[in-house]
This record gives C-alpha cells, structure tokens and sequence, in this order.
C-alpha cells in the first residue's frame, strides 16, 4: 500500500492576468488513502488547486522569488501570479515530492511529450528511476486499463483523437504508481463506455496501490462509490470587492448531498444520480421561446444535406456513402465513440474539410448569393453568416485580444456596424455569465469559460446553421441548462443545429435527432434512427515508422548518422572547386545506389537540393570572381572562365554536400536519437529530453496551423490574401506555442521530470561496430576527394 497525506496550510493563489478569483487562506488536510471529491463552478479555482499540490505554482525550483507580504510567505511564478502559504506531501514542500503525486491535466493534448504513444506512458517510470524490466509491462498495464490495449505502442499521437489522448494522459500518471494522485476532469471529454472504463480503471488503481486521490469533476454520478469525501467549494465577497473562493462544505457524501441547507443549482452542482430527486432528474426541457414542431424533426425545409458523401482525412476515408440532411429548427445531435470521427464529420458538413468523396449540398434558402451550392466552395465571409463551427478545442478560435472583441469579431465580418454589433456581443456575454472578462485577454479564462466564449462568438454571427462540438464539455449545472435554453431558442429563429456530443443528459433535454457513427459490428448503444457505419477505431493500425528507406540505415544509432551527415559534408566546405565536388559525389552516389536508393529515390529524398544548388549556381556565374576570357558582360552580370568556374564547383559541391546529408538524416526519429544523446553521450537529460519535447511541437503546431486556418475560415477571416491573413495567423500561432509550451513543461514536471536523482531508459541505445565504420566511411569520402583535388592542383582554400 502506498499513500500519503496532502495538506493545504494558508495557502492560496491568484493569476496574475485574473482579478476576480482566487483561492486564499485554504487549509484543508486530506488523510493517507482518502478519495476526495473538489466540486465548484467552472472557473472557482478547483484546476488551480489540483497544480498548486503538483508542485506547479510558486515552486521554488522555478526561479521564483519570495516576497513578504502580510507576514506571509508568497511565492511568484514564472506567469506572473502569486501563491501563498505552503502545500505539504506528508509534511514534506510539494515541490520536494515529485514523483509522489501524479496529475492528469483538463487538456490532454499538453500532456503528450513524444510522438509514440508507448513512450508518453513510459516517461514516469524513467523519470522515477524505474528498472527497464519493469517499465513495459507498467506500460502495457496503464494502457489496458484505460481502454487502449487495442493501440500500437509505436502509434503517433498526432493520428489519436481527443478522448483518446485523455486516456493516454491517464495511462501516463498511473504509470507512476504515485501516493497521491490528483485528476482534472480526467473523463469530461469521453464517450460512456470511456467513462466506465475510466473510472473502473482509477478504481483498480487506488484499491490497488490504496493512493491518496483528490478529483476534480462536474458530474460525479459515476465516481460516487468511489469517493468517501466531498469538498464544495463557493464564493465570498474578498477585499478590494473581489471574489474569492472558500469552502463551503465539507464531508461524506450522504451529509453533503443530502443538504438541504446547499442550493446546488446556484453553486453549479450536478447531484450525483442517488442523490437526485423527481425535480433534479433530466428530461426533456422546454422554453417558452421554441416553436412548436418538435425539435428532432424541425421543419419541413431542408437546409443541408449530404450526397453519397464519404469522410476522413488525407484522402483515407473511414466512413462512406453517408446521405443525411439537416432542417431548419431542427437539433442533430451527432453521436459515437472517441475517434469515430464525429469531428471529421461536423467539419465537412461546416464547409471546412474537403469530402474525401460525394458532396455536402446547401439549399437554395441556405446558399442565397454565395457562389456554389456546397460550403466548401464558398468564401469566408458567406461561409461565417450561414454556417458556424464552435471547435473543440476553444483556443483555435480565438482571434482577438479581448473577450468583448472576440464575440464582435463575427458580426462585424459580415456586415454590422460596430455599435450594434457591440449591443449584441454585450447581450451574449450577459447571456453566458462573461460580461465581467469583457476586457480580459480569452487565453486567460477558465477552461469552461473558454468553451462558453466560443459558442457566444459563434451565436453572434447569427448563422443559419449551428455547429457545436463539445458544446457542454467543462461546463457546470448552471452554464449546461443556459446553453440547452440558449440552444432551444435558436430554434425560434429557424436555426438547425448540429451537435457533437458525448453527454446524453445534454440529447434528452434537446431532444434531438440522433445520428449515431457506430463501428462496424459494434453494438448500437444509443437509440436513433439514424446510423453511419465506421471503421473500427482500435483497429485503425499504422505501420511502424521505419527511420529510413535503407535497411542499412535504420540499422543504425540515430546519433551516429548524424554525426556521420556532418563527417561527409562538413570538410568539402574547405576546397571550393569542380574536382573533390565531383569525385565525392560521384562515390555518395554510387554508396548510396549500394545501400538501395534508386536515382528517383534520391531525387525524391532531396530534392530542396536540386532546387538550390541550380540557383546557386547561377547567381555565382553572374556575379561571380571575374577572370580569363569574358563570355558576357552586361551592367553588373559578367560572365568569364573564372565565374563559370567556381559556377560548375558550387552547384556539384551543393549537391556533394546537401544530398548525403539529408539522407542520412532523413528519418531519424527524435525520441530514439534523444535517447542515444542521453544513453551513449551521456548529455544532461533536461537538455535532451527538453529539447526533444520542443521537437515534438513542431508537429502539433502544424496542426494548430490547420485548424487556426479552418477556424479563420469559419469566422470570416478566411478571404483577406495570403499575406495580410498570414501575420495575425502567425502571431496566434505564436501564442498557442507559448501557451503550449508552458503546458508542456508542466505537464513533463507532473510526470517527475526534472529531478536530480538518476533516472532509467525504456529503450535501450545500442551502438555498434557498424556505427564507428559508417561515420569513418563517411570521413574517408571527402578526404579522398580534397586529395585528389590537391594531387590535380585545382584545391582551392575557401575558394580563394
């Protein structure tokens, strides 16, 4: 049994960038063993407690300055925001038991560190010093448990959907077997069975290991046999008029859902399912303002619909021959499990993603003066005011620097003037309870609140048809019944909606349609008539990323060819003539040819080279040293023996040194050479693996790219020209790098990183005799080349 005791002594915290609230002088002791349920409004602070007791805020290891304020000892973090007091792990500083406590983030994509997906749930047991025998089966273990046994170890995360990465980022903290283990909302963003598999897999866990666990979760239903502790949090006038979050009550779970003296709607509380009344149970709600014809069929018109349609990305469909349509007043509600490709359905009818085959089809009423009669076709602008997509992930939408612009942005694409359009954005804020972070930068919201911000941005625009993907993830009772009212008034305006949703309360009261995307040979486990079959998610195998085209290359340690890229290319720097250009060449190339490139292949493989070395070589015959006879002379171009020269030496020389390079390269995988670095060089492990983090967001920063692109499109940014729409592009790209970064860094501390204890490798680095040959062989060419070079007398220092 391991577990260990967690106390909040004085402590509190306030956000630099936030005002309004902050948990101050919390003092709460949870015991060895206890389970502890957090509950409070979205946006009370219940995140900020989960990182204050991973050791994330104020940490003195952070660089963080103590400052005496009060008496109290106050810590500033690197974000600019102030903690207080002191969080013990069995009386020791949290920041001193890393590697004890493990978090699960709200995001799960900040949590992904590598590429492969066995490696994310292996990097705690490194950071621990776990012995390499024992880390695999930890891995496999962690991963059943969640649900994703079916899923290669050597998978990207790039190809998981969200609730898959949620898992992983579980898979990832009970793989450190910790004595505290803290969860954010850990199943807010999975489908049912997900939910069960979750929580079945926590439970296993901590009757297992009988760790401390403090859970922050909206809807308890499912975790309640679990818990024996519920702490509610609420709001208090603070100083300066601010409000600040306290405890409200505090007990077992009988005594405090059993309270009549709480009013849980006005804290935002969902009772747990036990403890619900005739009046607390979900059914189907009804406004005063939604028309009369139900809300599964709407009216007769049809506003959208779908032909023969086939979905996916990258030309793969993974579902086909979908023929579907929307009405005006009608709520869809699009169903399935993670990763079915709800997402990929929702963007494709939204005008957003290409359709693999078949055609999304607008009627005539929904087209009006735009161009084409399927969205994909259509500008921004048309696209903004008749058809709106609130993403999944709330900071791909945002597009401005203030919360009241944010919500304007949309109307004033489309053709309102500014006092209107900022009469209506005042409207939506008071609406969604966000009129006090009118002037508050949208990154700096609670997680809920980002999500609220998004719907009202898209409501404002005043579209005909409403895409709501996770429209309720994050969200308390209080803000979930305004978005189901705000929903169902829609309907009034003869606005269809579409929604992605996991929440099957959130079905009920809308009463919606339900289209179900459901495996082949799965079991249907929402009632509908409607049903689109997909593949198999765990079933979507990817083959195993080779390092290189050439068996002889993948055979070898990734630091070696990358050395041995240097080795090849880095002394025919020395001599800038055609001779040792053209005898290194000449031997790469027929090495390369010996090792299984074809001449397209290495085409293929390099062709930036080709590219470059042309042009290069151009410009050195125009512009270059003059000497011998003149061939052309025009302005400043002069073309001599001496240019065309040293013309022939740099375009072989580009390609003696660019084409071996690149192809050693090629391929390397970050985590392997990271772990060659590490393992075989011994360099410090927060440089390499740091560093390869950072690696890692290139990718997800293209993908950010593309979806700040779709989304741009979908709020009517989409036709202002590549270049004007390039710059405040590349600038929220710049944020969402920052901001991800930042996560990330927190998220690789709450896996124990960074410790100054030893610490294991999963894989292990192997070097052999063929690794010391290559790069000899690699130094051998151009030094053969730059002797015969010297022997024919055309050496040439420098090109001097």
């Amino acid at each position: 049994m391991s577990s260990a005791s967690l106390t909040f002594a004085d402590w509190g915290y306030r956000h630099a960038s936030r005002r309004h609230y902050a948990v101050r002088d919390l003092n709460l002791t949870i015991r060895p063993g206890e389970r502890v349920l957090l509950l409070g409004a979205s946006g009370i602070g219940k995140s900020t407690i989960l990182e204050g007791a991973a050791g994330l805020l104020g940490d003195d290891a952070v660089s963080a300055p103590e400052i005496a304020r009060d008496g109290v000892r106050t810590v500033e973090d690197t974000e600019g925001g102030t903690s207080r007091g002191s969080i013990l792990v069995d009386g020791v500083a949290v920041h001193k038991a890393r590697g004890d406590v493990g978090l699960v983030l709200q995001d799960p994509d900040s949590q992904a560190i590598f590429q492969r997906l066995g490696d994310n749930v292996a990097f705690g047991p490194e950071n621990m010093n776990v012995p390499r025998p024992r880390i695999w089966p930890r891995v496999a273990d962690s991963l059943a448990a969640v649900g994703l046994e079916g899923l290669q170890l050597h998978r990207s995360t790039a190809h998981l959907s969200g609730g898959q990465m949620q898992r992983l980022a579980l898979a990832g903290a009970l793989a450190m077997r910790p004595k505290v283990l803290l969860l954010d909302e850990p199943t807010a963003n999975l489908d049912p069975d997900g939910v069960h598999q979750i929580v079945d897999a926590v439970t296993q866990v901590v009757a297992s290991t009988g760790c401390t666990m403090m859970l922050v979760e909206h809807r308890a239903g499912p975790w309640i046999d679990l818990i024996d502790r519920v702490v509610v949090l609420g709001s208090a006038e603070g100083e300066d008029d601010r409000r600040t979050t306290v405890i409200v009550a505090d007990g077992a779970p009988g005594d405090v859902f059993t309270d009549r003296s709480l009013n849980f709607e006005e804290l935002g509380i969902w009772l747990p399912e036990r403890y619900r009344g005739p009046h607390d149970r979900i059914s189907r709600i009804r406004t005063d303002d939604e028309p009369d014809y139900p809300s599964e069929t709407g009216r007769a018109d049809t506003l959208l619909s779908t032909r023969n349609l086939s979905i996916g990305r990258n030309g793969k469909a993974i579902a086909r021959h979908i023929d579907m349509a929307v009405s005006s007043g009608q709520i869809t509600a699009v169903v399935g499990e993670n990763g079915a490709g709800k997402s990929t359905l929702g963007m494709t009818l939204a005008g957003l993603l290409e359709p693999v085959d078949g055609e999304v089809v607008a009627s005539t009423a929904l087209q009006g003066a735009a161009r084409g009669a399927s969205p994909i076709g259509w500008k921004s602008t048309e696209l903004a005011s008749r058809i709106s997509y609130v993403f999944q992930n709330p900071e791909h939408q945002f597009a401005r620097g203030s919360v009241l612009e944010e919500v304007m942005l949309g109307p004033l694409r489309t053709g309102m003037d500014e006092i209107a359009a900022k009469e209506r954005a005042l409207g939506l804020l008071d609406r969604f309870n966000l009129r006090r972070y009118a002037h508050v930068n949208p990154y700096t919201l609670s997680g809920g609140e980002k999500r609220r911000l998004t719907v009202a941005s898209a409501l404002a625009s005043a579209p005909r048809v409403l895409i709501l993907d996770e429209p309720t993830f994050g969200q308390d009772r209080t803000t979930w019944m305004q978005i189901v009212r705000l929903i169902h008034g829609l309907r009034a305006d003869e606005v269809s909606i579409i929604v992605i949703t996991h929440d099957r309360e959130l079905v009920t009261a809308l009463g919606a349609r339900i289209v179900e995307l459901r495996p082949h040979g799965g079991v249907r486990e929402w009632a509908g008539d409607g049903e689109i079959p997909v593949s198999v998610v765990n079933e979507r195998d990817e083959d195993i990323r080779r390092s290189s085209r050439s068996p002889f290359l993948s055979s070898l340690n990734p630091a070696f060819r990358l050395i041995g890229a240097f080795a090849v290319s880095m002394p025919m720097l020395l001599s800038l003539d055609w001779v040792s250009a053209s005898v290194a060449l000449s031997i790469e190339v027929v090495a390369l040819l010996c090792m299984g490139f074809g001449p397209w292949r290495i085409i293929r493989s390099s062709w930036p080279i080709f590219i470059g070395a042309p042009g290069s070589a151009l410009a050195v015959l125009l512009y270059g040293k003059s000497g011998g006879a003149v061939w052309l002379h025009w302005g400043m171009i002069m073309v001599t023996d001496r240019s065309a020269n040293l013309a022939l030496a740099t375009g072989i020389r580009i390609l003696a040194i660019g084409i071996p390079a690149i192809i050693a390269v090629l391929g390397i995988d970050a985590t392997d050479l990271a772990d060659s670095f590490s393992q075989v060089f011994h360099l410090p492990d927060r440089f390499v693996y740091g560093g390869l983090a950072g690696m890692r967001l290139f990718s997800v920063l293209q993908d950010d790219w593309t979806a700040l692109t779709a989304s741009r499109r979908s709020r009517g940014l989409g036709d202002d020209g590549t270049l004007r729409s390039f710059f405040p592009q590349a600038f929220a790209l710049l944020v969402l790098s920052i901001r991800r970064s930042t996560m990330l860094a927190t998220a690789m501390q709450a896996r124990g990183f960074g410790g100054t204890g030893p610490r294991s490798h999963a894989r292990v680095s192997v070097v052999g005799a063929r690794d010391g040959l290559f790069v000899a062989g690699c130094l051998i060419v151009p030094c053969v080349a730059l002797w015969c070079a010297y022997r024919i007398g055309s050496f040439a220092l420098f090109g001097g």
